[in-house]
């Protein structure tokens, strides 16, 4: 970047360079070896432009006034179930401080929150909410992320959380904790945001009853996400892992599966795979609440970096997360959290089941299922798959 004129690249460096002095677990040095500061800069150059030609740039605040008491979330335009858990998990840092707090997203994500105990009201459609706020927490400076804002929150003063930061790879859970830190008069300690900075969900009675129904067996249960949308990121060898798990002295607990419809054919596999493992198949039949509402019953969840992943630390419980590639575990993964991890260098499919097996049966233990088990082992074929 020495050829870039020094005004140029300091004016880009706002899309790389969090707006707050915090340590922040990202890919920086990877993402700014193949950048372009002119396209960076024409990038945010762009996004602020917009402010001013829909006459924002006036009511863009630097802090939230202790004084303000309606506020409005907007996150719209980030399609990711666990993008959008991460980015809104900050939310815990406003608890009880206005008289309400409501949430305009996606249609698709608004079952994250419909039981949510801290939004007030949570919506798709600008008409849907009550109105007359104090304040937009405006998520992102994109173009989708502020269509609402222009529209139909025209005159309401408003603070960037994202912003013009549009980088590298990043934790955005601890993202969301700082900058929102940051935002209030009053911000925890460093200390304090470590210790809360985690995803969290809620469920209904309605999502609690429906897992009632599906009689799960009594005892310890280890759930498993299969399918995926990205190869790289969707782990095909559970079947070994489990082998490997009910080869034990302990055997294998119950094992729960869970996932979307492109789950299906992993759920066939190992069903047939695996006669001696005792399998609920839950596959295709709940709603991400309903899921939370099942994975809150299970010692320990199995999954690979994805949307389920991000639903399980949201109930928290023990997690083992499979991840590869660029996609360092510290981006997804906070001291608050459960989880522990495993990484392949560029597949999950990468990581050796055995590294797997042996991780998830110390889990196990740690939490007391192999006691409540009984020590009875499965009926395994020897094959080594």
């Amino acid at each position: 970047m020495s050829w870039v004129p020094e005004a140029v690249r300091r004016y880009a460096a706002a899309t790389w360079t969090p707006p707050f002095e915090a340590e922040l677990p990202s890919d920086r040095a990877r993402f700014l070896a193949g950048v372009s500061p002119w396209r960076a800069a024409r990038r945010r150059l762009m996004r602020e432009l917009s402010l001013v030609l829909h006459g924002q740039r006036a009511l863009q605040r630097l802090r939230i006034d202790p004084g303000v008491r309606r506020v409005l979330w907007i996150h719209q335009g980030t399609p990711q179930v666990g993008d959008s858990l991460m980015d809104l998990a900050a939310r815990q840092l406003l608890a009880d401080r206005f008289e309400r707090l409501d949430l305009l997203t996606d249609a698709h994500l608004l079952p994250l929150y419909q039981a949510d105990r801290l939004f007030t009201a949570v919506a798709a459609r600008p008409q849907d909410l009550p109105g007359g706020y104090d304040l937009i927490l405006l998520h992102s400076a994109s173009s989708r992320g502020t269509r609402d804002k222009f529209r139909f929150f025209r005159d309401v003063p408003f603070v960037h959380l994202h912003g013009v930061y549009t980088g590298p790879e990043f934790n955005r859970t601890l993202f969301g904790f700082h900058r929102v830190a940051a935002l209030l008069a009053q911000a925890p300690a460093e200390a304090e945001i470590r210790a809360r900075a985690r995803t969290v969900m809620w469920h209904s009675a309605q999502d609690e009853a429906a897992i009632e129904a599906a009689d799960l067996p009594a005892g310890p249960l280890l759930a498993v996400a299969v399918g995926g949308v990205r190869d790289w990121r969707t782990c095909s060898r559970w079947g070994e892992v489990l082998e490997r798990l009910a080869r034990r002295p302990q055997g294998c607990p119950p094992v729960v599966l869970v996932g979307a419809a492109n789950g299906l054919e992993m759920r066939d596999r190992l069903v047939a795979a695996l006669p001696g493992v005792r399998f609920v198949d839950r596959v295709d039949r709940h709603s991400l609440p309903e899921v939370h509402a099942l994975l809150q019953r299970c010692a320990l969840v199995l999954a690979a970096d994805g949307g389920l992943l991000h639903v399980a630390q949201s109930a928290d419980v023990p997690v083992l997360g499979l991840f590869a590639g660029i996609i360092d575990p510290a981006f997804r993964v906070t001291a608050a959290n459960r989880t522990r991890w495993l990484h392949g260098p560029e597949r999950v499919d990468d990581i050796d089941p055995d590294r797997v097996a042996a991780l998830a049966g110390e889990m196990l233990a740690e939490s007391g299922a192999d006691v409540a088990q009984g020590g009875a082992p499965a009926s395994m074929p020897s094959r080594r798959a």
